[in-house]
């Protein structure tokens, strides 16, 4: 597998270098940009046809995003693919540490994730537990990765109390597909619309955090009844 990675950094500077693929030496960051996106919406695509040889060959091109982006921060004397490894590596161990260092899990798996990676900053850092969370995402994407990070320090955002049980998601998928057609009647641009709920919500959670630094905490060590009253008294 090593060799394989390998052989494939070294057709990168190959494409890259003079005499190399004309294409290829003209690309940059920014350029490479809607590439990365595209070619990660077909895996997409590929994991939901459960279609095995088509995710092998989409995976390979979102591959070769990396490998390609990695070879021009090497040309800038940044850092190198294997600098790109060698970080996610030693990430994973050390946010793992039930698998690789036999300790019990505390809490859970993703509570016990996020606890160390806010461990890891700074004494006093400000940054945001939605930090890194893509804004260009699609609004439904990006409301569902807000939601699931402020879960993990015990911030839940309260479901809307239907008439009835939803046990089928072709039901829910129904009911947003509702939304959608309600919000265009109303002459309103759901996505848009969804968009906003998103920045209103991610500027509450950040109110609320630096209440939190105020006090001294980060917001995991609230529990759930307080961390309620305070989202409330921020809002």
């Amino acid at each position: 597998m090593g060799d394989a990675v390998a052989e494939l950094a070294r057709i990168a500077d190959r494409l890259r270098a003079p005499g190399g693929c004309p294409w290829d030496r003209e690309q940059t960051h920014a350029s490479l940009r809607p590439f990365l996106l595209e070619e990660a919406y077909e895996a997409l695509d590929a994991l939901d046809a459960a279609d095995a040889a088509r995710l092998r060959e989409e995976l390979g091109d979102l591959l070769f995003q990396v490998v390609i982006h990695a070879q021009l921060a090497r040309e800038e004397g940044e850092f190198d693919l294997a600098d790109v490894a060698r970080l996610l590596s030693e990430k994973l161990v050390r946010r793992h540490p039930h698998v690789f260092e036999g300790k019990a899990i505390d809490g859970d798996v993703l509570s016990q994730w996020e606890k160390i990676k806010r461990a890891e900053k700074p004494k006093g850092d400000t940054t945001s537990i939605l930090d890194g969370i893509p804004t260009a995402l699609p609004s439904l994407f990006r409301a569902e990765r807000l939601q699931e990070r402020t879960r993990r320090v015990g911030l839940e955002v309260p479901a809307v109390d239907l008439p009835i049980d939803i046990d089928d998601e072709r039901f829910l998928g129904d009911l947003l597909f509702e939304i959608v057609a309600t919000s265009r009647d109303l002459g309103y641009d759901a996505e848009a619309a969804l968009r906003a709920a998103n920045e209103r919500f991610t500027a509450h959670v950040k109110r609320l955090e630096e209440r939190a630094r105020e006090d001294g905490h980060d917001l995991g060590s609230y529990d759930p009844d307080e961390l309620r009253r305070m989202w409330e008294e921020t809002a």
